[in-house]
């Protein structure tokens, strides 16, 4: 059986396209016990993307993270990435032996300042050939609504990347399979920092024109971060997880992180900006996670770099983005 483990947005959308295949039952990990009565009765998740209609009868929920790891052989985890230690350490590595992973958290574990498959891979010990790594470009709310979407799984281990491929295929969605899990996850956490970015240009009233700019440094920026961190690897870089899923995330009005930067630009207190969303976007989390680890590439990250100045240091955001533009210009 599948187990998904968290009930938000996205993992109500992988419900959803998990049961798009006929027969299908899977064990879904719902944390809060309102939240998991209202789905068992209602067939909807009263907190994230209410209108999605979930065929409950081959639900099968649960509050104990225990019981769907111990029923489960692949564990979806769609839960933000600042949390996912704090659920998966409370069990002990024992637990997880034999368990295939599949991540489809765009986000790097804060308490060890790693990728989510270095984590359980290192602090699980999950051999590497169980870890799967699933990304976009995907807005949760277009995929409830059966809007055409590709989704790039990455894997070491090719046969399970297939068998996770053909998890996720359904009539609206198509999954292609990579060995660029580095590159896959490195994309996923970086274009979360760089739609902030582009969210304050838009604030401070830079428009679209100096937008497209700073979109085109930040792949660049994004890609050599890639190519330095793991050189000995390729990078495919026609793969949709990449230029995709940044511009999607950059202009999408479904983005929290291009809104969190918006608002920020807009020179609203960051307190009050999470409050306005309802959540911290995982960009948030990832800013100070990049600006941990950039001193140690070879090459600078002017864009990363201001943001994580907005977010942590009380920069303006006008003062930021005029640095940016002085950079390139």
């Amino acid at each position: 059986m599948i187990g998904v483990i968290g009930s938000g947005s996205w993992a109500t959308a992988i419900i959803k396209v998990l049961l798009e295949t006929p027969d299908r039952e899977v064990c879904w990990w719902v944390r809060r016990d309102e939240v998991r009565d209202a789905i068992a009765r209602s067939g909807h998740n009263p907190s994230h993307l209410s209108d999605a209609a979930l065929d409950t009868s081959r639900i099968r929920l649960s509050g104990d993270l225990a019981d769907v790891v111990a029923c489960c052989s692949h564990l979806v985890l769609v839960i933000p990435s600042a949390y996912i230690a704090s659920v998966l350490d409370t069990l002990p590595p024992a637990a997880y032996v034999g368990k295939r992973f599949i991540s489809a958290i765009k986000g790097a574990v804060p308490e060890y300042s790693t990728s989510v498959s270095m984590y359980l891979h290192s602090q699980l010990g999950v051999p590497v050939e169980n870890i799967c790594v699933v990304s976009g470009p995907t807005h949760a709310e277009e995929v409830v609504r059966e809007l055409p979407a590709f989704l790039a799984v990455a894997s070491d281990n090719k046969a399970l990347a297939d068998e996770v491929s053909s998890m996720l295929d359904c009539a609206y969605m198509r999954a292609v399979t990579t060995e660029d899990i580095v590159g896959v996850e490195i994309a996923g956490l970086m274009k979360n920092v760089y739609a902030i970015g582009a969210g304050l240009c838009q604030g401070v009233g830079f428009g679209d024109n100096l937008t497209a700019v700073y979109v085109t440094a930040a792949y660049a920026e994004m890609l050599a971060t890639a190519r330095l961190l793991s050189p000995d690897r390729s990078h495919d870089m026609a793969l949709y997880c990449y230029l995709g899923d940044l511009m999607v995330t950059c202009w999408s009005e479904h983005s929290r992180n291009r809104r969190l930067g918006y608002l920020l630009g807009k020179e609203m207190p960051a307190d009050q900006a999470f409050a306005t969303l309802g959540t911290v976007p995982e960009g948030y989390y990832s800013a100070k996670i990049v600006h941990q680890h950039h001193q140690n590439l070879q090459g600078a990250l002017p864009l990363a770099e201001a943001v994580y100045r907005v977010l942590y240091e009380g920069s303006r955001a006008q003062t930021e983005m005029e640095r940016v533009i002085s950079f390139y210009l």
